[in-house]
């Protein structure tokens, strides 16, 4: 069996449920009932496609440049999970408030990392996936407390859950491979 398969088996099975707990839900729901909570739903999500869409190039960069095994595993996972939440939050902004919505993004960001390779990449690109998820886990939180629709908020709690995970594996990674050990 190839080594990459059971990987991309997993990507499937995470868009797969996805799909199935996240997009369905919304063809029958309409706009929060409350105006700020969707003007903050809306808002969230076009922020979180951007952040998503950012964090997909990131990982995609890393499959090109990367070593490491598990590393370029947790890319794919990224690529793979990240561009199903893309998916289902454009669903949602169109179903519910009929606001069709692409990635805004300026590819500036990437230059610092398409300069590196081997282990200087690795290092750089956890610690800036890091900080990227950080400021996504925030986003999420707020997201719980304001969301009114509840398949959004579960997205918001599988974007804190999955990406918090994330977070301490590339910490540990970090410590491990490359003696570069922080506590926060």
């Amino acid at each position: 069996m190839p080594k990459k398969l059971p990987h991309i088996l997993f990507s499937l099975l995470l868009m797969l449920s996805f799909a199935a707990a996240a997009v369905t839900p919304a063809l029958a729901d309409g706009p929060a009932e409350d105006k700020k909570a969707a003007r903050h739903e809306i808002h969230f999500m076009q922020d979180m496609i951007d952040h998503h869409h950012m964090a997909v190039m990131q990982a995609e960069l890393c499959l090109d440049k990367a070593e490491t095994p598990a590393l370029l595993s947790m890319c794919e996972n990224i690529i793979a999970a990240q561009n199903m939440e893309i998916t289902t939050m454009q669903s949602w902004l169109l179903d519910w408030y009929a606001v069709d919505y692409d990635p805004a993004m300026n590819m500036n960001h990437l230059r610092p990392l398409k300069r590196l390779s081997g282990a200087d990449f690795e290092v750089r690109f956890m610690q800036t996936m890091t900080r990227h998820h950080k400021a996504a886990l925030r986003s999420a939180e707020k997201c719980l407390a304001r969301a009114e629709h509840t398949a959004l908020a579960d997205t918001c709690q599988s974007i804190i859950d999955s990406q918090t995970q994330e977070i301490q594996t590339m910490k540990t990674w970090l410590c491990d491979w490359y003696a570069i050990c922080k506590k926060s």
